[in-house]
C-alpha cells in the first residue's frame, strides 16, 4: 500500500457568513466609488460656463439725476461714482462706473424724456447663483431702512443695450 492521501479538486464550500460578506462587498464597492464621484462632480461643477463676461446693470433716472448732452446721451450726474458687483458670498468680483446712455423719446411713454444708462463691468466671473451690485450712495426707503442691494441673475447681467431699451417701450409708470 502506497502512502499517499486522495487529493480532491473540488473548491471547499464558502459557509454562509463568507458568502454573505462577498455579496456585501460586491454590492457596497461600486456604491462607495459612485458616491465619491458623485461628491466630486456636484463640488466642482464641471458642467457650469465659468469663463469671465462683461456684464452691464440698467438703471432709468429723471432729469434732476442726469446731464442732458443735447444729442440724445446722457450721463447720470453721479457718473463718477464707483460701483460693485459682487457674488452670492459677498465678495467683490468687478467693479464699474456708470456710463452715458441716452435719452428716451415719446415712443418710450412714460419713461420719456428720462435716462437710460448702463454700469459696465469687465472680467465678470460666470456660474455664481446671484449677484448683488452696491453703490457709495446709500439710499434708504420710507421707514427710513438702509435699501437693500440689488439682486440680479446672470442673464439681467448679459443682456445687452438693444434688448433693454425694446423692453421700455410703451413703458406705463405702476398706478399708485
Amino acid at each position: 500500500m502506497s502512502d499517499q492521501t486522495p487529493i480532491s479538486l473540488s473548491k471547499d464550500l464558502e459557509s454562509p457568513a463568507q458568502l454573505r460578506r462577498r455579496q456585501l462587498l460586491l454590492v457596497a464597492i461600486p456604491c462607495l466609488v459612485s458616491a465619491v464621484i458623485g461628491g466630486v462632480l456636484f463640488a466642482w461643477e464641471p458642467w457650469v460656463d465659468r469663463s469671465p463676461f462683461v456684464a452691464r446693470t440698467f438703471a432709468l433716472s429723471g432729469s434732476a439725476l442726469f446731464n442732458d448732452e443735447g444729442d440724445g446721451t446722457c450721463h447720470p450726474k453721479e457718473g463718477a461714482e464707483k460701483r460693485k458687483l459682487l457674488g452670492e458670498d459677498k465678495q467683490v468680483l468687478a467693479t464699474g462706473s456708470a456710463s452715458e446712455g441716452i435719452v428716451l423719446s415719446a415712443l418710450y411713454g412714460d419713461a420719456a424724456s428720462m435716462c437710460l444708462y448702463y454700469t459696465e463691468y469687465r472680467k465678470v466671473p460666470a456660474g455664481e447663483d446671484v449677484y448683488y451690485e452696491t453703490q457709495e450712495q446709500k439710499f434708504y426707503t420710507e421707514d427710513g431702512k438702509l435699501s437693500p442691494s440689488s439682486e440680479l441673475t446672470e442673464s439681467s447681467l448679459r443682456r445687452s443695450f438693444t434688448e433693454v431699451t425694446k423692453e421700455y417701450v410703451h413703458f406705463k409708470e405702476p398706478d399708485n
